[in-house]
Order: C-alpha cells, then sequence, then structure tokens
C-alpha cells in the first residue's frame, strides 16, 4: 500500500534552457493542477546556496507565468479540499520559524480555501512542515554547501515515496540510486511516474509497502 510521504527534490547546477525547462517541470510538479495535494508531488527542495537566488528569481517568473500575478484571479489552480486541511495548512503556515522564512507567497482566501504557491526559503529543519506531508501549496528551499550533502539530508529522515533529481551529473545519479531508498526515483523531471502505468508505483518504510499499476497490483494484492 502505498502511504505518502515526504517527495524531495535535488537540484543540482544547470544552465541556460536546462533550468528553465527543470523550473517548470518543478512547478508544474509542485503546484499543477491539484494545488500540492497529491501523494507524488513536490515537498521540498535541495539546492547549493550559491545557485537558491537564481533557482528562486525564476521560480517566481514561472508561477507568474503559470497561474497570474493577482491571488484572486488565479484560474489554474484548484482550492484547498476542505475547511480542516486548510486550517492544517495554515498552522505550518503561521509556525515562527516558517512564517519569517516566506520569500513569495502566503497569501491566503479563508472564505474560498485557497492559499496560493509559497516559498520558503530555509525554514528550521525541525519546524513541523519539514516533518509532516504538506500536502498543499507550500515550497520549502534548503540549501546547502554541496549538493553531495543531499543524500545524508534525505538519509536522515523517513524514506520518501519518491525522490526527483535535476542534474546532468552521471556519478551524482549513481549515488542517488546506490545510497539512498524511496519508493522511486525521477530523473531530470516530476510528477510523471504514476502516469507510467507499465511501472511499478509504491512506495517503501514509512511511505509504503508492496508495488501496484498493471500486472503489478495483481501480484500485490493477490
Amino acid at each position: 500500500m502505498e502511504m505518502g510521504g515526504k517527495c524531495p527534490t535535488i537540484f543540482d547546477s544547470l544552465s541556460g534552457d536546462d533550468m528553465k525547462v527543470a523550473v517548470k517541470r518543478i512547478a508544474s510538479g509542485k503546484w499543477g493542477p491539484c494545488s500540492g495535494q497529491a501523494c507524488v508531488g513536490i515537498d521540498n527542495i535541495l539546492v547549493e546556496h550559491k545557485y537558491a537566488s537564481n533557482l528562486i528569481d525564476l521560480l517566481k517568473k514561472t508561477i507568474q507565468r503559470f497561474y497570474g500575478e493577482d491571488m484572486g484571479k488565479f484560474k489554474n489552480l484548484c482550492k484547498i479540499v476542505n475547511k480542516h486541511h486548510f486550517n492544517r495548512l495554515l498552522n505550518l503556515l503561521e509556525d515562527p520559524a516558517v512564517a519569517a522564512s516566506i520569500v513569495y507567497g502566503g497569501s491566503l482566501d479563508e472564505e474560498n480555501l485557497f492559499i496560493e504557491p509559497t516559498i520558503i526559503l530555509d525554514p528550521r529543519v525541525d519546524a513541523a512542515i519539514m516533518e509532516e506531508e504538506i500536502f498543499g501549496p507550500f515550497l520549502p528551499i534548503i540549501t546547502l554547501d554541496d549538493i553531495h550533502e543531499s543524500i545524508e539530508f534525505i538519509n536522515s529522515r523517513e524514506k520518501p515515496l519518491t525522490i526527483y533529481a535535476f542534474t546532468k551529473d552521471e556519478s551524482l545519479k549513481t549515488q542517488i540510486l546506490a545510497e539512498t531508498s524511496s519508493g522511486s526515483v525521477t530523473f531530470s523531471n516530476a510528477f510523471v511516474l504514476n502516469e507510467c502505468d507499465n511501472l511499478p508505483f509504491g512506495g517503501v518504510g514509512e511511505s509504503g509497502f508492496g508495488r501496484y499499476h498493471g500486472m503489478y497490483s495483481f501480484h500485490t494484492y493477490n
């Protein structure tokens, strides 16, 4: 059974069009049609300090291009599923360890159960938003001295449902596959794994057990 879990994204050094494409895919994978309310949605980004500013700037531009600049006029993002989850997300955002770290977004419309895409830079790693599955439009960005530290960061937490990684470094890809454990790993894209019904899908450890899709479902539940 797939249980969910936090899905980190490793964002390595990219340049030019590669970076722009990666950011577009991250924006779609995070906010997409369900405003982050998906088990395989991007939960956080791990990036080196020196690339964080450029990443945030591109994310802001991409959000505005995809969804508009005025929260009240967003037409391509869904609402939060119900009042209970709206209040849960509100509590995450009002945590002082999070509120002081917002670099984009943060506006809420309680009457219409709407929260705009929100980027949070380096919240405390022990904050609730970094411990619980977000299941909403908040995107924490955690900065590192070296991208290889992302392996240690991931391994220090519960096993994710999936790991996303945007990198051209083949040795880093090999390291991610060899030294981490997750339900799946996706390189250079996001949110597409559960559309491949010929591939097994499921979690490991806290993110679930077994696998399904296609014949794998019959093998798991037989």
